[in-house]
């Protein structure tokens, strides 16, 4: 049995700890079952958002006549779009599994991990201890039981983005941010999307974003909200979803179907039932303030772990994991700053902290400062649709949330990050020069918003 420093399950998170745990001199192991990289890199993040772009380009060049341009003719290379996209993180994953094979410090396993013991884990054959074991294997789609789903040839996100051809018609089920990412992403590239959703659209977004979100969003596609899916089907080179909606039955067809139902962890696949490691009722790993198992030396990362689904958590879990166990002799509990999130929909929304129903239900003293995209960037752009929306501690001016729709959502969020980061006032923000003529200024008016109700004052002003 070979004895390491260090094994970590999962390439994708956990190879931040690989990188960092090499130059501290360990031996090291990493497994990885799939191509290097995880979820992000081959199936996830970066190939949807090199999809959603492009899409999004092509779904604006019919709206440029607001900025007095007229485009005679495009049209879309998909084959060679999807080409490009899957060769560059192909290209990606093999250099980094390079980069681990050629290092005499890592041993790389290309194969399943699975625990035989707590602290023994089992890969081709070879049986594998180390002081530290890092789980960090992520999570995969889930497949919701609608009967005769499962002997269909439906899509998963994977599938999505190494498709074929561009399908005439799609049925997406789910309403999340990967069914609406990629379903918007089709629909902006020519296919008729239809969306069968269990509830509703971004359910955990703000509500009054959301609602903003779904009216604009289902312009152009077909949407069937509060959905009980009752059977699916694959005939003559078409799907079937038999769907009931307000007592309603009827069929949906389309070309191809795309299931985005959520995701699932992958503790299921390390064989933890011969291990003493305790996995909670949802699959997610059970984990303490150390990010720690109930095993000691064993650890827990990411969707595996199912504090936050993001690959901006797990780099900061995984830093984090770094300075608690190599770079600190009496590490702090891992405290999360507020976590930002965006949807790469087209309309794009971004989030930290807070929303008005969770103010709500905490009972705080809040006002909301809130701004259209009214400024002259976004009237230059001729992209005026869209509002920000601050949720702000009356008696402080604290920023406790802010939601943010519209062009640059992603962007645009990440001054209000610092900001709720460091517990930051709506009067610090304005301390602070806007450009203009920038869209930045679409916050400042956010902002200014919430001040013309803390100190009345502020009307002479603005």
């Amino acid at each position: 049995m070979k004895t390491y420093d260090l094994i970590v399950i999962g390439s994708g998170g956990g190879n931040k700890i690989i990188g960092s745990a090499l130059k501290l001199g360990k031996k090291v192991a990493l497994i990885e079952k799939g191509k290097a990289g995880g979820t992000c890199l081959n199936r996830g993040c970066i190939p949807s958002k090199m999809l959603i772009h492009p899409a999004n380009l092509y779904k604006h060049l019919n709206s440029l006549d607001k900025i007095n341009l007229k485009v005679h003719s495009s049209e879309i290379d998909f084959e060679n779009l999807i080409k490009r996209i899957n060769t560059y993180t192909d290209g990606t994953s093999q250099k980094i599994s390079e980069g681990r094979i050629n290092n005499p410090n890592v041993d790389y396993y290309q194969g399943k991990a699975e625990f035989v013991e707590d602290k023994i884990i089992e890969v081709n054959g070879e049986r594998l201890t180390a002081t530290q074991i890092v789980i960090a294997t992520g999570s995969r789609p889930l497949i919701p039981e609608i009967p005769g789903l499962a002997h269909t040839p439906f899509m998963t996100s994977n599938e999505a983005l190494r498709a074929k051809r561009l399908p005439k018609s799609i049925i997406v089920i789910g309403g999340g941010y990967i069914a609406t990412e990629l379903g918007g992403a089709y629909s902006s590239l020519g296919s008729e999307v239809t969306f069968l959703v269990r509830s509703q659209f971004l359910r955990h977004v703000d509500s009054e974003i959301q609602e903003i979100f779904v009216k604009e969003f289902s312009k152009d596609k077909k949407v069937f909200s509060n959905c009980e899916f009752l059977k699916a089907s694959y005939q003559d080179k078409k799907f079937q979803v038999v769907i009931k909606q307000e007592g309603t039955t009827q069929m949906i067809e389309a070309e191809e179907l795309l299931v985005c139902a959520g995701i699932t962890p992958n503790s299921d696949q390390l064989g933890l039932n011969r291990s003493n490691i305790k996995v909670k009722q949802n699959g997610f790993i059970a984990v303490g303030k150390f990010l720690e198992t109930n095993v000691a030396g064993v650890f827990a990362i990411g969707d595996v772990a199912g504090n936050f689904l993001f690959r901006h958590s797990v780099n900061f879990e995984a830093e984090y994991w770094i300075k608690a166990n190599y770079l600190t002799k009496s590490p702090n509990p891992i405290e999360y700053p507020p976590v930002p999130a965006a949807v790469f929909t087209d309309p794009e929304i971004a989030s930290v902290g807070l929303t008005e129903e969770e103010a709500k239900s905490q009972k705080l003293d809040y006002l909301i400062g809130k701004s259209k995209f009214n400024v002259a960037m976004a009237k230059a752009r001729g992209t005026e649709f869209g509002l920000v929306k601050l949720i702000v501690e009356r008696s402080t001016g604290c920023l406790l949330g802010a939601h943010i729709i519209g062009e640059e959502a992603s962007t645009l969020i990440q001054e209000l990050v610092l900001a709720a980061t460091l517990k930051l006032t709506v009067q610090q923000l304005y301390q602070q020069i806007y450009i203009h003529p920038a869209l930045p200024e679409v916050i400042r008016g956010a902002v200014r918003d919430a001040l013309k109700q803390i100190d009345p004052e502020y009307e002479i002003l603005f």
